[in-house]
């Protein structure tokens, strides 16, 4: 069920103040419960290759949607700091694997747990029918950003 734009309208301000109020405060708290060693940006690209096992750089930039050179920036602070190694395919030595190290994914599952405190702290008071609303809510938006992705 499409609406009006004048329908919209009246709820646009209040929708992007709530955002942006509970944005930065989750922000705030989730950057608090970072480990020592790792920012929220190599949490989330060291977070996405250990989910996949073994990944190249170009298909982290695609499926996080950020540039190729910001990704390689990030995935040089991992490596140097431990967290990912980088591979040579065995077949293809032009293809570079990155993998997380034992100790990528030690930083990481600290940092995953300080996120679901924090997570539990706020979305544990909230009834199990509204947070699934809210995730309803969630995936309808994100279908219609992907419908218009496919129309461009």
């Amino acid at each position: 069920m499409e609406q009006s734009g004048s329908s919209i309208e009246k709820y646009l301000s209040r929708l992007e103040e709530v955002f942006m109020g509970m944005v930065r405060r989750l922000h705030g708290e989730l950057a608090c419960q970072m480990v020592s060693g790792i920012t929220g940006s190599q949490f989330f690209v060291l977070k996405k290759i250990n989910s996949k096992g073994r990944m190249t750089v170009s298909a982290v930039a695609d499926e996080l949607g950020v540039s190729l050179s910001a990704i390689t920036s990030l995935v040089d602070r991992l490596v140097k700091s431990g967290f990912v190694v980088r591979s040579r395919d065995e077949q293809d030595r032009r293809l570079v694997w990155l993998e997380a190290t034992d100790k990528g994914r030690d930083i990481l599952e600290k940092c995953v747990e300080g996120r679901r405190k924090v997570a539990a702290k706020y979305f544990g008071r909230i009834p199990e029918s509204d947070i699934k609303k809210l995730i309803e809510i969630y995936e309808k938006i994100l279908d219609v950003m992907r419908e218009e992705e496919k129309g461009r």
